[in-house]
């Protein structure tokens, strides 16, 4: 087989490794290839080359992430919340919210205050869940309270700040199921620690809470609500500061 004719077979079956032969349409521009090679130069161009509107949707894409990140870094600027949930599953419509943690933290970082209220579920709590919170069926029968009386608190804690979690699309789910569950209108705009850390420092390998607390010296989380959220002020506090160094 002539050298560039194999460079360019290998080529095609690096591409379409696991493809099967029928699986592959013949069309005039890659019969010939097909015949020779077992492969479709027509179809390898289709599916290999950028498509200009995929592009588009990508640096679209890029640009709600960097457009969000500056939102959430001009929210920082002033007092703002900082909450964090613990729920008894990741399924919002097979699982609840187990507890609600939030501070309220100041322009110059100090935290001011601090909620935190353990939920009686109406489902027993999981031993895994147990095992990875430290949140016992006995703590919940002991300690906690109706979802609508601890999410109206919750509600009432949050309100009039700019509000945080870390990967936000997660506790905001749980947040508008409670919201439909109980009647109470959950209204705030979230904002996402997670997107600002990504943004912050795009060079560690993973963004999550525990890698960015080692990362920062930070105390590290310990999945009880109130002790994860004060690791992301730190998270959002150190954020803030290189974001604004980098301009």
């Amino acid at each position: 087989m002539p050298q560039m004719s194999y460079i360019l077979y290998k080529t095609c079956l690096a591409a379409h490794r696991g493809l099967s032969r029928r699986r592959m349409p013949v069309g005039p521009a890659g019969r010939c290839f097909y015949c020779c090679f077992g492969i479709n130069m027509a179809y390898f161009r289709r599916y290999t080359t950028p498509h200009p509107y995929g592009q588009t949707l990508r640096a679209g894409a890029a640009a709600g992430r960097a457009s969000a990140a500056r939102d959430g870094l001009r929210a920082l600027d002033g007092p703002f919340v900082v909450a964090d949930l613990e729920t008894t599953g990741l399924s919002v419509a097979t699982c609840e919210i187990l507890e609600f943690a939030a501070v309220r933290v100041s322009a110059c970082g100090q935290i001011e205050r601090e909620f935190t209220q353990v939920v009686r579920t109406d489902g027993r709590v999981p031993p895994f869940i147990s095992r990875l919170t430290g949140i016992t069926q006995a703590e919940v029968e002991r300690d906690g309270v109706p979802v609508r009386q601890a999410f109206g608190d919750f509600l009432d804690f949050i309100e009039g700040g700019p509000l945080f979690f870390h990967n936000a699309s997660f506790d905001r789910r749980f947040l508008q199921a409670a919201a439909d569950r109980t009647g109470l209108p959950f209204e705030a705009q979230t904002r996402c620690t997670l997107m600002l850390a990504r943004q912050a420092w795009p060079e560690l390998p993973s963004h999550k809470l525990n890698v960015l607390a080692r990362h920062l010296g930070a105390s590290e989380p310990t999945h009880r609500a109130l002790a994860d959220v004060r690791t992301t002020v730190a998270v959002a506090l150190a954020a803030r500061a290189r974001l604004a160094a980098q301009g």
